[in-house]
């Protein structure tokens, strides 16, 4: 060790600037080298029936076993999140160390249905050989499977797990619980990567060191999960998993999610953390639901097929797509569904997630706030959408006189010229530095030559909605839009008091270094103070499927006074209508600018892959968050569809919300019964 220290000069320069540990442990180069280390550390000890490699295409159904501490909330979610890259359908279920023998009984059964069972261990190593820390009815679940279907242990730690289960065949060990080495596993398990290596220790009276299988990597495996890429943030994927394949869905004619009224709101008063929520209450069925609701078939869909939606939201908290999510679904001005699913956390006092759980809303903060400003500001003649941007910001060309040609127009449909995204807040904070920043970035091509989202470009509409109204983003909004709809779980930064009721986001180990929760998950808009035209807001499902209905009906609502039943969207009480734009001024926002690309003003719309799947109209218009959020309306069908998750908690290569988004939105408009619902043609 101190041989290789003086190799590299650290007896010269005994100094290290800690400010630049995250730039440069965090390299490119570095991070690409972790991921080799990972996957050349990889040991297979035993492999008695050839399993490995498993082959996707043979191997259809699995079941991923994560066994970890309950604090651990990085344990098994990458290693989920690339299985499900491979494999068509990934149930995973969580064990700790305080897991009930029921589960134990119900992870036998189903079990029982797959084609492969893979459990992650992540327990930690400990001083000594051979001492392990595995509860035994895990060891017997492990051991009783033996010989009944295949199954494979992949150890994330503590490579002494196998004296647990002495006689299993498959047994391979990751020697780490970071997400490169759950990665590194995934590859080396289905053969993208090779296996080769070796026990650097001795596993007493099973293996000794320097033992360990060799295998050769596959040059054909196939992708067959739900794909995903760098256009999450719009909603778009490569692939998806078919309905059928998700979930069976209930029994015909069978609706097992609902009861009636007064049982819903005996159990609703039973429920002290849910009281003082308006119209919520606890039904059969593990959903939170509103009691606003109104039968589907009293709105044109098939009760029995509706259902679906139910048992695609259950099993999506079940395979850890978000450990809760919310949905509101509106048809005919009527709310059909605005219920909770699951947590807020993976932790298991976790509160349940509601209609009123709050979720940080990332991207659809660019049509809910910056698009729908600028729409009731050119409504009223304030904004000339096909002005230059720098008659209003004269500061936003200094760095590229091209920018002087850019319209408002042209950074609402993307193409500004702008890049996508830059990493400012490396070196950025303040409303004031960003302004400074921005005003001197170059343009990458020229204004209106090709479509590019940027979030840089719905900042800089942000800057003239300020510049406009003489205030910040969250202030107009509230006093023209979210007030008078009654929107009360919606806005910018929010009251710590709120904390309970918000969804957790992701473990930041690169900027903040904390679980973040109750302030927003975009790094730009958090080193601009909270308040982003491009992320920033939160909200809940109830105000959602408020503002939806208002686009809905063309830009005005109906009083309501959230009477139970009443299946009027409403927040709190609205005495009278309320009007936030002209008709012919939704219609101008939100209606595809030209068959070029899928954009509209600040919207995006249906195109193939997107995540509004493949039967809502080419008249639908909608967005979505990089958190895990949906927001979709279709005049049309005239239907809203609200999904909202946390997708990135813990970790924000979960990528399983996209495939079930497709689904949901495909799984409601396939329950419509009063007109036919088409699949698009592209």
């Amino acid at each position: 060790i101190l041989e290789m220290k003086a190799r590299m000069g650290l007896h010269l320069n005994r100094e290290t600037n800690l400010a630049r540990i995250g730039e440069v442990v965090g390299s490119g180069a570095h991070l690409a080298f972790a991921d080799t280390a990972a996957s050349r550390s990889i040991t297979l000890p035993r492999d008695r029936a050839g399993l490995i490699p498993v082959d996707p295409r043979e191997t259809q159904r699995i079941l991923h076993v994560i066994y970890g501490r309950p604090g651990d909330l990085l344990a098994g979610r990458s290693m989920s999140a690339s299985l499900g890259e491979y494999f068509p359908l990934v149930l995973t279920r969580r064990l700790g160390p305080d897991s009930p023998s029921a589960l134990y009984s119900s992870l036998e059964w189903t079990a029982g249905e797959v084609d492969l069972v893979v459990v992650s261990a992540f327990v930690p190593p400990r001083s000594g050989a051979g001492e392990v820390a595995v509860p035994d009815p895990l060891a017997r679940f492990i051991s009783q499977s033996q010989g009944r279907r295949p199954i494979a242990v992949i150890s994330f730690g503590n490579p002494y797990l196998l004296s647990a289960f002495p006689e299993l065949g498959t047994y391979m060990v990751a020697w780490g619980s970071r997400e490169v080495s759950q990665r590194a596993a995934a590859k080396a398990l289905v053969g993208v990567t090779p296996i080769s290596g070796r026990l650097p220790i001795s596993i007493p009276s099973l293996h000794e060191i320097g033992e360990g299988l060799s295998r050769e990597a596959k040059g054909d495996v196939p992708l067959l999960g739900a794909q995903t890429d760098q256009l999450l943030e719009v909603g778009v994927v490569r692939g998806r998993v078919p309905i059928e394949e998700t979930s069976p869905g209930p029994e015909p004619g069978v609706d097992p999610y609902s009861t009636s009224r007064a049982e819903a709101q005996a159990e609703c008063s039973r429920r002290p953390d849910l009281r003082g929520l308006v119209a919520i209450c606890q039904r059969v069925g593990g959903a939170v639901v509103s009691d606003l609701e109104v039968d589907p078939a009293s709105v044109g869909f098939d009760a029995s097929a509706f259902s679906l939606v139910d048992s695609l939201l259950i099993q999506a908290v079940a395979d850890s797509a978000s450990p809760g999510l919310a949905i509101a679904v509106g048809r005919h001005g009527k709310l059909v569904r605005l219920r909770g699913y699951g947590a807020l956390d993976w932790e298991e006092d976790a509160l349940p997630a509601t209609p009123a759980s709050i979720w940080d809303m990332a991207s659809v903060t660019k049509v809910s706030t910056t698009t729908t400003a600028a729409m009731i500001l050119a409504e009223a003649g304030r904004l000339d959408l096909d002005a230059p941007v720098v008659s209003y910001l004269p500061w936003w060309s200094r760095g590229d006189s091209r920018k002087e040609a850019v319209t408002v127009r042209q950074l609402l449909i993307h193409r500004g010229g702008l890049p996508p995204f830059i990493r400012f807040f490396e070196s950025v904070e303040g409303r004031e530095a960003y302004q400074d920043t921005i005003g001197g970035l170059a343009l990458q091509y020229d204004p209106g030559d090709s479509t590019v989202y940027s979030d840089i470009g719905m900042m800089t509409v942000a800057f003239i909605v300020e510049e406009l109204t003489g205030t910040d983003l969250h202030t107009f909004l509230d006093r023209r839009v979210w007030e008078g709809l009654g929107m009360q779980d919606t806005g910018f930064n929010p009251d710590p008091a709120l904390l309970p009721r918000i969804a957790p986001t992701e473990v930041d180990d690169y900027f903040r270094f904390t679980h973040v929760r109750g302030v927003v998950h975009d790094e730009n808009a958090y080193a601009l103070g909270g308040v982003a035209g491009h992320a920033g807001l939160f909200s809940s499902a109830r105000d959602l499927a408020v503002f939806a209905q208002t686009l809905l009906s063309r830009g005005t609502v109906p009083p309501c006074d959230g009477s139970a039943g009443s299946g009027v969207p409403c927040s709190i009480p609205r005495p009278g209508a309320y009007r936030i734009a002209a008709p012919t001024s939704v219609e101008l926002f939100t209606r595809r600018f030209d068959s070029s690309a899928s954009r509209a003003l600040g919207w995006d719309t249906p195109s193939e892959g997107s995540s509004s799947g493949d039967y809502l109209s080419s008249r639908a218009f909608g967005h979505t968050g990089f958190t895990g959020t949906s927001f979709w309306v279709d005049p049309e069908l005239d239907l809203f569809v609200v999904l909202l998750t946390s997708r990135t908690n813990p970790t924000r290569e979960n990528g399983r919300h996209v495939p079930l988004r497709r689904a949901v939105h495909d799984a409601v408009a396939g329950a419509i019964s009063d007109l036919a619902v088409q699949k698009r043609n592209w």
